[in-house]
């Protein structure tokens, strides 16, 4: 009867570790970013409904103040692309959950981060630029038309509907430029998870 001897090889597994309390405020700047954004276009898609913009607005609604909310606040040419940042909003979020996910159950491989991280920069660079042209533009962009009905105009209050439009305006002007901000802020921060998807990987062949 002869003995048999089995060795065992032992198995490295590479181990990526990830920033825990960077990544945790990162995804969830991430997720407020994208859920202001989601809120604040839907009202702004809202808004347009409303208005009637898909038809000639000065044949449909004669009133002062509702010229003064279309000038200030509408662009024909901005509704084009509110699906857009509805959709990648939306896609954020499900993001933040889908690596909240795969963290808990220890299957957050950096490739996969870095991957869609780098799909979500492209397309909140595409919604900055378009944000940034429609709000930033020549005469007649949405900023433009805030400084001339809004910010420069003459006094105005008491209770009647013109007031309530003008604070309608400020309101909505000031969303406008929240939400630039947000996309700017969603637009570094996905960078920076690329960046940081690349350490974690750059550490992990460094101990392996």
């Amino acid at each position: 009867m002869s003995d048999a001897y089995y060795e065992r090889e032992a198995v490295k597994v590479r181990r990526y570790r990830w920033p825990e309390l960077l990544l945790a405020v990162l995804l969830l700047v991430l997720f407020m970013s994208g859920a202001i954004v989601l809120g604040a276009f839907a009202y702004f898609t809202a808004i347009q409904q409303r208005l009637f913009i898909a038809v000639p607005w000065w044949v449909w609604l004669h009133s002062s103040p509702v010229r003064l909310l279309r000038n200030a606040v509408t662009n024909s040419r901005a509704c084009r692309y509110y699906y857009f940042l509805l959709a990648i909003s939306t896609l954020t979020i499900i993001f933040v959950f889908a690596v909240v996910a795969l963290y808990y159950v220890h299957l957050l491989l950096p490739i996969i981060v870095m991957v869609s991280s780098f799909v979500m920069f492209v397309l909140w660079l595409t919604g900055l630029i378009k944000a940034s042209i429609e709000l930033w533009g020549p005469l007649g962009s949405i900023n433009d038309n805030c400084v001339r009905y809004v910010y420069n105009d003459d006094f105005w209050g008491g209770r009647n509907l013109d007031t309530l439009a003008r604070i309608q305006q400020e309101g909505v002007c000031n969303l406008w430029k929240t939400t630039f901000a947000l996309e700017m802020v969603s637009t570094f921060l996905f960078l920076w998870l690329i960046l940081m998807s690349w350490q974690v990987i750059s550490r992990a062949r460094r101990d392996y």
